[in-house]
Formats: C-alpha cells, sequence, structure tokens
C-alpha cells in the first residue's frame, strides 16, 4: 500500500451532495479504491412528509446504489454488495443550507467525534437558480460546513467550486482564492454602478427574498393571481374552489421564482458573473476564505464534468451534462449553427479525473497556505478547440447517426455565426414561423394540412430549444481565458507512477478524438439516451433545421 493511499486507513469521510453525478463517481471510487475507509457518511436532504431517516435511507438505495456505476463493485463483492455498503456506508437527514445542516445537538456530537474529511459537493447546478435558492445552497453551505468542521477533531475540509467562478475575466486564470472585496469586473479594471462586498450581497439576497414574499402574499397580488389562474381554467373547473386555490397559489409561486431568477442574472452580471449559479458559487468561496479560522480548506474548481475516461468503466454518465444537449441538438440537426468562437478553447474534464485530484489534494491540505485552490481543467496543457470537438462529433454522427422520420440526419458543419448574426437569424426565423402558422390556419381545406401544421409546432419546439440551449451556454462559449493548473500538475507528480496510474489526472494522457467518438458520445446514448428511449436514439422533434446564414458583423 503506497503513502497515498495510507492516508486514508481507518478514515471517515462526511460528503455532502452524494446523490449528484460526480458524488457518485467518488463514492464508487472510495469504495473500490480506498475500501480501507472506515466509512462514509452521506448527508441526505430528506422529503419533509416522511421520517427523515427512514427517507434518507431509501433515497441513498435508488439514487445511489442503484445507479450503474456500482455494476462492476456490485459484480466483486457479490452477495456480500448490501452488507459491504451498510458496513462503510451511513446516511443522516440533513440539509447544508441550514445551520447546523439541521442535525441534533446528539448528532453533531457523534459525527464531530469520527469525522476526518469533510466534502462538499452540494450545490444548485442551474445556471438560472432563483437568488435567494443559490445563496443559500452554494454561497451559505459551505459556509455551514465551515461551522460544521470547527466541531470535528482535526478535520480538512474541500469544497468543489467551479473553475468559472472567474466570471467575464479573460487570460490567465490563477489558482489564488477569490478576495470577498473584490468582483470580478473589478478584476478586470471595469467600474460597476455600486461597491461589491460578499456579506451585503448575501444579506440582500435574503432581504430581497423575503420582501418579494411579502409582496407576493398582498391581497393586490392575490386578487392577480387569482385572476390569472381562472382565465386559464376551463369553465367548468372555477367552482372546484379547492382547484382554483391550488391553481393561483401556482401563479404566485412562479412570479416569485421568476422574480428571484431575474434578479440572480442582474447582480451576477452587475458585477462580471456568468449568471446566478457562478456568481453564488463564488461568493461561497469569499465566505470560505474570510471565516476559515484554521481550518485546513482545500477548494477544487474542476472545469465542465464529461464522462468518465477510464474509472470505473469509460463513457460513464449521466443525465445530460453541458456538452451534451450541444452535441446531441447537433446532430439531430436541431442546432444547425451556433455562436461559439471557432479557434476558442472548450475545457472539458472527465469526472473520474476530478475525483482523483479531490482525493489526492486532500493529502496537501494541512501544508503551506491556506485555503488552498487546485484547478483541474485541460485547456492550459491539453486544450481542446470548439473546431476540433465539432469535427470530431461530425464525424461520428456521420458514421453512426441519429434518426428521423425521414430516416438517418446528417448534419452539416457549422459557420460559427457571430452573436449578432446568431440573433438576427433567430429573429427571422421566428417571424418566417409565425407568418407560416397564421397562413396554415387558413389552409384546413387542403389535403396537407395537418402534415403542415405539425411540420410548423416541429419547428417552434426545435427554434425553443435552441434558443435556450444559446441562452445557457453562449457566454460560456465566448469566454476568452485559460485556466492555470501548476497547483494541480505539481500534485499529480508528487504521486508514485503506481498511484499516478491508478488516480489519474494528468489531462496530457487524454486523446481528444478517441475520447469524443469513443468514449463520450457513446457513453450518452448508452447510459442516457438508451435508458430513455430503449427503442429509439431519438432526442428532439424530428425536423432538421436549415443553417444559420452568417451576416455582416
Amino acid at each position: 500500500m503506497s503513502e497515498f493511499t495510507h492516508f486514508f486507513d481507518d478514515k471517515t469521510l462526511f460528503v455532502t451532495g452524494g446523490t449528484g453525478f460526480l458524488g457518485k463517481v467518488l463514492v464508487e471510487r472510495v469504495l473500490s479504491q480506498l475500501p480501507q475507509i472506515r466509512r462514509i457518511v452521506l448527508l441526505m436532504r430528506p422529503h419533509p412528509a416522511h421520517d427523515p431517516e427512514a427517507a434518507v435511507a431509501l433515497r441513498t438505495e435508488q439514487a445511489i446504489f442503484s445507479s450503474s456505476i456500482f455494476n462492476r463493485l456490485r459484480v466483486r463483492h457479490g452477495e456480500q454488495f448490501d452488507p459491504f455498503i451498510r458496513n462503510k456506508v451511513k446516511t443522516v437527514a440533513g440539509d447544508v443550507s441550514s445551520l447546523d445542516l439541521g442535525l441534533s445537538r446528539h448528532s453533531l456530537e457523534m459525527l464531530g467525534s469520527e469525522v476526518d474529511f469533510i466534502i462538499n459537493l452540494a450545490a444548485e447546478v442551474n445556471f438560472h437558480e432563483p437568488l435567494d435558492r443559490a445563496v443559500s445552497s452554494n454561497t451559505l453551505g459551505p459556509y455551514h460546513l465551515l461551522k460544521f468542521a470547527t466541531q470535528c477533531r482535526n478535520p480538512i475540509m474541500l469544497h468543489v467550486s467551479t473553475a468559472y467562478v472567474s466570471g467575464r475575466r479573460t487570460g490567465q486564470i490563477p489558482e489564488q482564492v477569490l478576495d470577498p472585496s473584490v468582483s470580478a469586473f473589478d478584476l478586470m479594471g471595469i467600474a460597476t454602478s455600486e461597491p461589491f462586498c460578499t456579506e451585503n450581497e448575501i444579506a440582500s439576497a435574503q432581504r430581497l427574498a423575503a420582501s418579494v414574499e411579502r409582496e407576493s402574499e398582498t391581497p393586490a397580488a392575490r386578487s392577480a393571481f387569482l385572476q390569472a389562474a381562472i382565465s386559464q381554467l376551463r369553465a367548468g373547473s372555477i367552482a372546484d374552489a379547492d382547484l382554483v386555490d391550488g391553481a393561483a397559489e401556482k401563479h404566485r409561486r412562479r412570479w416569485v421564482r421568476d422574480y428571484l431568477t431575474q434578479e440572480g442574472l442582474a447582480r451576477a452580471r452587475l458585477f462580471g458573473w456568468i449568471d446566478t449559479y457562478t456568481f453564488s458559487k463564488a461568493l461561497g468561496e469569499q465566505l470560505l476564505v474570510k471565516s476559515s479560522n484554521g481550518v485546513p480548506v482545500v477548494i477544487l474548481r474542476p472545469s465542465i464534468i464529461e464522462s468518465t475516461l477510464y474509472r470505473p468503466e469509460t463513457g460513464w454518465i449521466e443525465g445530460f451534462r453541458m456538452s451534451s444537449p450541444i452535441l446531441f441538438g447537433y446532430g439531430q440537426g436541431v442546432l444547425p449553427d451556433f455562436p461559439a468562437q471557432r479557434d476558442g478553447v472548450i475545457d472539458l474534464i472527465p469526472a473520474d479525473f476530478v475525483a482523483s485530484a479531490l482525493l489526492a489534494s486532500l493529502t496537501t491540505a494541512t501544508c503551506g497556505t491556506n485555503p488552498k485552490v487546485f484547478q483541474v481543467a485541460s485547456g492550459s496543457e491539453n486544450p481542446l478547440l470548439w473546431r476540433q470537438l465539432m469535427d470530431y462529433t461530425k464525424d461520428y454522427f456521420q458514421k453512426t447517426p441519429l434518426c428521423g422520420d425521414a430516416g438517418p440526419i446528417v448534419p452539416h458543419a457549422w459557420n460559427y455565426p457571430s452573436s449578432r448574426a446568431f440573433d438576427v437569424w433567430v429573429r427571422r426565423r421566428r417571424w418566417t414561423l409565425r407568418i407560416a402558422h397564421a397562413v396554415a390556419q387558413h389552409l384546413d381545406f387542403l389535403p396537407l394540412a395537418a402534415r403542415l401544421r405539425h411540420k410548423l409546432a416541429v419547428g417552434r419546439t426545435n427554434l425553443k430549444r435552441l434558443e435556450s440551449i444559446t441562452r445557457l451556454y453562449a457566454d460560456y462559449c465566448g469566454l476568452h481565458c485559460q485556466f492555470q493548473t501548476d497547483n494541480t500538475r505539481q500534485l499529480f507528480r508528487s504521486l508514485s507512477s503506481h498511484d499516478q496510474r491508478d488516480f489519474l489526472f494528468d489531462p496530457t494522457a487524454i486523446d481528444w478524438p478517441t475520447y469524443v467518438q469513443d468514449i463520450q458520445l457513446p457513453g450518452v446514448r448508452r447510459h442516457v439516451l438508451d435508458k430513455k428511449r430503449p427503442k429509439s436514439c431519438r432526442l428532439f422533434s424530428q425536423d432538421s433545421v436549415s443553417p444559420v446564414p452568417e451576416v455582416s458583423r
């Protein structure tokens, strides 16, 4: 056993976010390669309507250990798999957004006497999350875990952030902590209309959420929500008071959510961050920097986490990650073009690399500066350009195309229009579909009228999908920055050759054509599409869309 693996002997890992994609990868890796640990304690958010401990135990089985990522471990242990899991994994009901994590005093004392590592993977990952929810989880969550760490014996805390806390900054992004009094625009030398302060932003978000809730409960607002509900219900349903009240409450909640979502984006963009997700994650880092008070803290910043490269298998993935909607939308003909930078870098990193770097970084926490920052990214050492990614993707879908109603879909090469040109095309497309729909309304007498209306409906659906993907990802695709990985590279080189092989996170080991064509895209098809659509590879509506013409910039 190496010095690295020996470091984890008889240790207890307290893990949040275990039900997520990276959480499953980490739990599987620890149980497979570090079985000498004492145990993993998973903090799980319980369902409010059930007994907390019973609810989290059931959720652990259904949301984590039923996953295919544990298939190899299940085969290895055979009939002893369930006893092995019961011995090595414990669940506790709690929530990172709550003070003391929502744990009882007794639970806090019991865990405090046992926990060695606190690993925070919990996060609201919706880019456009309502401001209050994003701050509660992504900003205050790490802070609450840090407070929990002060009640443990000699703990090490590791917080998984994102490389994109750098916001709209350009050039080299160093592996340094974020100054709590400085915004992304401050670092870029761009003036803002008001000063930035981490604590002020947190307090402002909490006050705003309370204010919006109060406003939504006023008689005038309640009346407006009621009228909106009545206008949408069928005439026969209006007599059902409970149904009307329920519909009005849905309108109220939607209004609150939309208001806080827009305010989150506004605050993020005011200070130079892309969206509420990166804004709230940056605030979380800044709060850790101000509050660490001697607790060894590691901040891990992965770039875009994608399918596993090697462990536990090639191409394991869960759900549509950032690149998948773009790449499979392209393969389906729904994304005929995209305003990405042709020679810009898209910074992908396999999930097993992130898990390996996470475990390795724990061994360094008590040495030197605090907090320590490790960026797990590929762009500085093994860059993948957008044009390369799309060339590999085009070749893949030409060999193994997705299927439409008219047969295999053969995608065309992108033109990489400017954002302005792309917006012009979208507006023209929307106008054309609207006019065509209006004309089709008067052609019911034609034999092909139903088919025409269907085709127009498909066109509108595809356009909405395209606009949604663009709204979420275009800003990330237009960044001109490179995440430095000096600390992470030095960490990898400090491992023995045996540990470098078993816990690989060297981005230069990735062969991008092989990864994209033989691992990433087939992995999404196998683990995401085939599970949802066993008889079809279809992903979107089936009519393709014409390419986007470039216009003068």
